[in-house]
């Protein structure tokens, strides 16, 4: 896991926006960024929307889920 991967679960540790999910990765690409980081997350159950029945809402966050606090726990050797 890159550095620039590894940010966006970091950040995901506690709600964060999309806004802020991309600002942690230090992508510009809105598209290639929703593609390739939070999308994944949310399909491999790492994470999960704090809104589920409105996924476009402007109040929209986004967490990890147990399974993704593991998962980060292990790949960053204990995480912080």
């Amino acid at each position: 896991m890159t550095r620039q991967v590894a940010r966006v679960p970091e950040a995901a540790r506690s709600d964060c926006s999309f806004a802020q999910l991309q600002a942690a990765a230090g992508l510009k690409d809105r598209v290639h960024f929703l593609k390739t980081h939070p999308e994944p997350l949310l399909l491999a159950d790492w994470s999960e929307r704090t809104i589920p029945d409105k996924p476009r809402s402007s109040k929209q966050k986004y967490r990890l889920v147990e399974k993704g606090r593991q998962a980060l726990h292990e790949r960053t050797g204990g995480g912080r």
